[in-house]
């Protein structure tokens, strides 16, 4: 038989084959009106049944899935990107603040942070940047993360999606994901959102609000031999290349000589946890690196040939959905360095707002040597078994300036695996944990509990 001739007849066999599904899946499918379609039932695969289910793979939630490991639980975590670390890998954001208090007298952050600075510095992969904090290698800190995973008999799902959960009362049963295997479904005790924007803490109904005049996004790059007078080249010549009045800022790469993690400018008016604005957001973020290079090579002198080396896999988001949790923290909590009961996390960068139409930093510095994170932040009586970690957790406005910081968040991770495995363990409601065994283990792990 001809080629031609099998192919054709191989594509009419497989025609046919589809014809006849599609008859069957007519009894349990079909098109009720011209914007939607109705599913039918159908049994979905549990690949994965576990004590602790992480979804979001950023520093935040793969610290909490090591921590709920180190505590005894069978793990797994699902990660939308091909790597772990979120906003310090996959977007690009070189920098760990500082682990001391303002006053710089006194160790406040420890834990998985501190431990991935000493790797990493090993490696020639992490510089201290005198009382700031530190610059790390992004793409070395992949690296490290994959390690932690596969030392931790964590089961990792990356190049997958979190879709929907499976509820039962007041309890998620189960999730479903959708990766290159189809739709499945993972089965845990407990469950924690990573998410960044709080998708599953959304889905099973926890209140939150999408505040006016969210912080924008950026998207990063890392650029080779832009001039030193970059800034001032930007703001000169922005109209002409089609960029907004802003405001960014740069770190240096370790390891790398004349590189720049640039984050130069924002995408204005934009809602990320929208996927119509994300994906404009997206392209956009790109454009604008695009014009301040072009800046750069026409306006940044002779021998002027800057090279772009990476751009963030995804754009670097500030704020989204903020959620509503047994304690709201608040701005006077950071200014006053309020001392909670049950503080799970200390910090010292100051409350740092990004003006929603200039890009502008709003700064305001506390009175105190350092805030805490309490736990209840991040649990919610209208949620037995789902724990809040990351920039969702419930804070007011001014307050999520100061704790969406990188090294903060870390923190928020290792509590959240903690109190993840406890209520597993012991068939508790998140918000029954309690907060003083948390602390304990936390500092038996290696946190800097205060």
């Amino acid at each position: 038989m001809k080629r031609r001739t099998f192919l054709g007849v191989a594509g009419a066999a497989a025609a046919g084959s589809v014809l006849n599904g599609n008859v069957r899946a007519k009894e349990t499918m079909g098109i009720s009106d011209a914007n939607a379609i109705q599913e039918g039932p159908r049994s979905t695969p549990i690949v994965q049944n576990c004590d602790v289910c992480v979804l979001g793979g950023s520093c935040t939630g793969l610290f909490a899935a090591v921590r709920a490991a180190q505590m005894g639980a069978k793990v797994a975590i699902v990660e939308k990107q091909n790597a772990f670390g979120g906003v310090a890998t996959s977007g690009l954001v070189a920098i760990w603040h500082r682990l001391k208090d303002r006053k710089f007298k006194r160790t406040i952050i420890g834990g998985l942070t501190q431990e991935m600075i000493e790797q990493l510095t090993k490696i020639n992969a992490c510089s201290e940047k005198g009382n700031h904090g530190y610059t790390i290698n992004t793409e070395e800190l992949k690296i490290e993360l994959d390690k932690l995973v596969l030392n931790h008999a964590i089961t990792p799902y990356l190049h997958t999606y979190y879709a929907s959960p499976l509820i039962e009362d007041k309890k998620v049963k189960a999730i479903f994901i959708e990766n290159k295997n189809g739709r499945q479904a993972i089965r845990a005790k407990v469950f924690i959102d990573a998410t960044g924007d709080g998708d599953l803490s959304k889905d099973i109904g926890i209140p939150f609000a999408i505040r006016p005049g969210l912080q924008p996004p950026t998207t990063c790059s890392d650029i080779q031999g832009l001039p030193k007078n970059i800034h001032s080249l930007i703001k000169t010549h922005s109209k002409e290349f089609g960029l907004a009045k802003d405001h960014g800022w740069g770190c240096s790469i370790p390891g790398a000589k004349d590189v720049k993690m640039c984050a130069f400018t924002h995408v204005f008016n934009t809602d990320a946890s929208d996927a119509t604005q994300l994906t404009a957001a997206e392209i956009e973020g790109r454009r604008q690196v695009r014009a301040y290079m072009d800046i750069a090579r026409k306006y940044g002198g002779e021998n002027n040939n800057p090279s772009l080396l990476d751009l963030g896999s995804y754009i670097g988001v500030r704020e989204t959905r903020s959620f509503t949790g047994n304690y709201v923290l608040t701005e006077e909590d950071v200014m006053s360095c309020k001392r909670f009961p049950d503080a799970i996390a200390n910090g010292s960068y100051h409350i740092d707002v990004h003006d929603p139409k200039t890009g502008n930093f709003k700064f305001k510095e506390p009175r105190g040597d350092f805030y805490q994170i309490p736990l209840s932040t991040m649990v919610s009586k209208q949620a037995d078994n789902v724990v809040m970690a990351g920039r969702m957790i419930s804070t007011d406005r001014s307050a999520f300036g100061a704790i969406r910081v990188m090294v903060n968040l870390n923190q928020v991770g290792e509590a959240a695996g903690v109190t993840a495995a406890l209520a597993a363990a012991d068939a508790k409601t998140v918000s029954e944990v309690d907060a003083t065994s948390v602390r304990k283990q936390l500092a038996k792990l290696g946190a800097v509990i205060i």
